[in-house]
């Protein structure tokens, strides 16, 4: 096989992975890629439940700007009642519909889903509530990747509502606003444009997700005692981020962690100074959030995570077989994000 030939390859493969969505396959390692884990070997979307898809994808497609395939069949976009999905959702007689919008330069995708037929009440964490959730964009133009959420009327958390600058020299510049069922997104251009697959004429180059949690300690039983990252952590302290969501005063705890298997960067902050309530989402309300995890041993790291104190939601507390052969259950880590543990 050729060289020309084997890359085209692996560009079709990694576009498959993001667009087939619940079974995806695995794309080939992109730059910056982490060394797979014991325990972890990939990660897979970053998947908010919303209210309706309709709206979801005006906002991460058309405002965001991100690749949203369109529907297989003209007008709405069909509902489903897969048994194997809603085992793996613990929500037999409901149904579905979803959609994976792909994000340049990483092989992480915002898997939109919304449900019906089944008792849903939104949910809207404030920046500091353990358990929201943050999808962080990078970006090579901040200005330009603002101003269609801005002409929209998107809301946005950052004071001045406009994007900040920061760090050293002020050469950093983010603004936070929140998608129609209360997540935070982050448009990040940092001081120097890092390396990305991206191609050259896409203003977005890569992803993180970012975790608000009650306990730093508590949340890395699970990230770092049973799914292996290995985390960074520092200690409490102001940080840019704290006056990005209009929270000055308060303190804030970073913890950074590559994803193994992966060119994710996870974040987990921890705020002190302000008041927090928890949130705690059943997996199909609005303003829940899913995390696409690849493991090696499904029945393993679930009697792990349960020995963490998390359970499994999917029907029946086992895994499920998706299509093509994949294993698949979910649970929730202990801020209320919900872990898609694949084999």
């Amino acid at each position: 096989m050729t060289v020309h030939i084997r890359c085209i390859l692996i560009a079709i493969i990694a576009s498959v992975a993001v667009s087939t969505g619940f079974a995806q396959t695995p794309a080939a390692p992109a730059p910056g890629t982490a060394p797979a884990g014991d325990v972890v070997v990939g990660s897979g979307s970053y998947s908010p439940i919303v209210q309706d898809l309709d709206k979801a994808i005006e906002f991460y497609g058309n405002l965001l700007g991100l690749t949203v395939p369109p529907p297989q069949t003209p007008g709405p976009r069909a509902f489903g009642s897969d048994p194997a999905l809603l085992g793996m959702f613990g929500m037999p007689g409901a149904e579905m519909r979803y959609v994976t919008a792909r994000i340049p330069g990483s092989t992480v995708g915002v898997e939109m889903v919304e449900l019906k037929g089944i008792d849903r009440k939104p949910v809207r964490p404030r920046a500091q509530d353990p358990g929201g959730t943050t999808l962080v964009l990078l970006v090579r133009d901040i200005e330009s990747a603002f101003a269609p959420l801005k002409k929209a009327g998107v809301p946005v958390m950052t004071p001045g509502a406009r994007p900040m600058a920061f760090g050293q020299n002020q050469g950093a510049r983010g603004v936070i606003v929140s998608d129609p069922d209360g997540h935070f997104v982050e448009l990040l251009q940092l001081a120097q444009i890092p390396e990305t697959t991206a191609p050259p004429d896409s203003n977005i180059i890569g992803a993180r997700v970012r975790v608000t949690v009650a306990d730093t300690e508590k949340a890395m039983r699970v990230y770092r005692d049973v799914l292996h990252f290995d985390p960074q952590s520092g200690s409490f302290a102001t940080s840019p981020l704290v006056d990005m969501v209009g929270l000055k005063g308060a303190d804030a705890r970073l913890t950074t962690a590559s994803f193994p298997g992966s060119v994710l960067r996870m974040e987990f902050v921890e705020l002190k100074g302000v008041s927090r309530t928890a949130i705690q989402p059943r997996l199909q309300d609005p303003g829940a959030t899913r995390l696409q995890v690849r493991v090696r041993d499904i029945n393993a790291t679930i009697e792990k995570l349960k020995g963490a104190g998390s359970s499994v939601v999917s029907t029946g507390g086992e895994p499920v077989t998706l299509q093509g052969g994949r294993r698949a259950a979910i649970m929730r880590d202990a801020d209320g994000l919900f872990l898609v543990l694949i084999q």
